[in-house]
């Protein structure tokens, strides 16, 4: 006699879960005013991304129902440790440092989800980014944030 191995569809328990959580912002989004495309009220943004969210969690469940089950690899932890630490680093330098210090900052903070390798998009990048955010924010939105602020 022999066993049959089970394995968790880790795939789509996180589908589910996506749905689930999408369910919980579209319940709380729709408790708000919801506005228009002209005129967007508190509501809007959790609404239309809860439902993008949920969508995406349904392909993701069905995706794994219809394929074949993995055995998933262990997460890789540095590239997890830096998306949570850019925005923790952004949060914590955008007030007394100013754009161009912080989103230079947090560029380089973002390089170290991989292995650093040298060269010249170390350098383009997170100044080809602060031009943008400067361009973008500053200009274009007029948020009320300094260039420089030492």
């Amino acid at each position: 006699m022999q066993l049959e191995r089970t394995t968790i569809r880790w795939d789509v328990i996180a589908g589910l879960a996506m749905v689930a959580l999408a369910a919980v912002f579209l319940i709380a989004g729709l408790q708000m005013n919801f506005g228009s495309l002209r005129q967007m009220g508190p509501g809007f943004l959790p609404v239309c991304v809860s439902v993008i969210l949920g969508g995406l969690g349904l392909l993701i469940a069905m995706e794994g129902l219809l394929g074949k089950a993995t055995v998933p690899d262990l997460p890789r932890l540095r590239p997890f440790a830096v998306v949570v630490a850019c925005p923790l680093v952004f949060g914590a330098m955008i007030e007394w440092a100013g754009m161009v210090p912080t989103v230079v900052t947090v560029a380089l903070v973002a390089r170290l989800a991989e292995p650093l390798k040298w060269g010249w998009d170390l350098i383009l990048v997170p100044l080809s980014l602060c031009v943008l955010a400067v361009v973008v924010f500053i200009e274009f939105i007029g948020v009320a944030i300094p260039i420089f602020s030492f």
